[in-house]
């Protein structure tokens, strides 16, 4: 009886033949996508001590694997959904997602081929999904388990679109719920309070709370002065812009003349890349040129005198001129003004997300219809004015 034909991308049995001491080469019959049958093999990799040859077989089964990679044009009934995941995946490269969403979707991703990759298209039922998105909910959250339902509809979309499936099954999988979090709108009052404690406050930073060993104590003030908080937030008032935009600021954006700056970019954390300056903001409106209050002239004016070039040309480097991390600017402004909920005299507390309750408070409207200010009174009030004084000087990473 005549031995079965490989299936497309499969291979045969991988011998291992051993060529000198501690080198190996391994070979395979594999038939590639084109149907033909091919003879591979691979050596045990340079400079490794291969004994038995597992490494040589392992290089192998790598390289079968890359040849042999699915297309949209392969999915069938019978493909695991971490083919499909495979696929989807480069479609929204070629999309041209973003890196960071790239990031979140890969982690998400990652969830799914662990719990659902070794099941077949044709066995990806309803029921099974909707059950596997609660659990997922349950288990990493329900902001987690939508971005797993939003990726599991484009995944069977594409299947269906392709004729490895009838319909898309994710269509009937119950939608996740995400409670919005109480947001309150920062008064003006707050405003000057936060920023005032930042740039004058003498109270001891407290100490972390579940730190082994405390530290020598420094104020809330010289924190936020050494870690040039003071001149991030006061922008950030300024303009309601993101963190992440903030320090994305270039002072090329800048036009001290006609006061105003534009937003043209933010700064991103890309895998294997680390910080980089993205020249495109979350949507295309994102883009724009908005006014500046004469505080936040001043304190750039003042800024200027001072600063140091660096390869970026940002506003707000780090102490070496690199670019700053917008998630450890944030906790470290939490740290500062907020982490301890500390009161500043008889001023209110100072939150612990300020972005948060600025944006998504009374200011957030501002953002999204017309160019972001700070409100009016806020401009002209000389006891914010000189709560800022001296913030403009030397910065420190984070």
């Amino acid at each position: 009886m005549a031995r079965p034909r490989l299936p497309l991308g499969g291979h045969g049995r991988v011998s291992r033949v051993e060529v000198e001491k501690n080198t190996w080469i391994a070979k395979g019959r594999v038939r590639d996508l084109d149907g033909v049958t091919r003879l591979v093999e691979r050596r045990s990799p340079a400079g490794v001590v291969d004994k038995y040859g597992a490494q040589a077989e392992a290089a192998l089964i790598d390289a079968i694997a890359e040849r042999t990679a699915p297309s949209a044009g392969d999915l069938t009934g019978e493909s695991m959904l971490s083919a499909v995941w495979q696929v989807y995946r480069a479609q929204l490269v070629a999309d041209g997602k973003a890196p960071r969403t790239l990031d979140r979707y890969d982690y998400v991703g990652a969830k799914i081929t662990s719990g659902l990759g070794s099941i077949r298209v044709r066995e990806a039922t309803t029921q099974r999904l909707d059950t596997f998105v609660r659990m997922l909910a349950v288990k990493s959250g329900p902001s987690v388990a939508r971005t797993a339902r939003v990726l599991l509809s484009g995944m069977f979309k594409l299947a269906a679109r392709y004729g490895a499936c009838a319909s898309n099954p994710v269509r009937d999988v119950s939608s996740v719920r995400i409670t919005p979090k109480a947001s309150r709108a920062l008064t003006v009052d707050d405003v000057q309070a936060i920023l005032r404690g930042m740039a004058t406050s003498t109270m001891e930073l407290p100490p972390l709370a579940n730190a082994k060993r405390q530290t020598s104590r420094t104020t809330i003030a010289n924190y936020c002065t050494e870690a040039d908080l003071v001149d991030v937030v006061t922008m950030f008032v300024a303009t309601g812009c993101r963190i992440s935009e903030v320090l994305g600021l270039r002072w090329s954006d800048v036009d001290l003349g006609t006061k105003t700056v534009s937003i043209t970019g933010k700064v991103i954390g890309v895998k294997g890349r680390g910080l980089v300056r993205d020249n495109n903001t979350k949507t295309e409106a994102g883009k724009r040129v908005l006014p500046l209050p004469s505080f936040a002239v001043a304190m750039l004016l003042a800024r200027q005198v001072s600063a140091e070039t660096n390869p970026h040309d940002v506003v707000f480097p780090s102490a070496v001129g690199t670019l700053r991390d917008p998630d450890g600017v944030s906790k470290a402004v939490a740290e500062g003004a907020g982490r301890a909920r500390v009161r500043v005299g008889d001023e209110p507390h100072l939150p612990s997300d300020l972005g948060h309750h600025y944006r998504r408070g009374g200011h957030d409207g501002a953002y999204r219809r017309r160019p972001a200010r700070a409100p009016a009174h806020l401009h002209d009030s000389g006891r914010v004015h000189g709560s800022w004084g001296g913030a403009h000087r030397g910065s420190r990473g984070t």
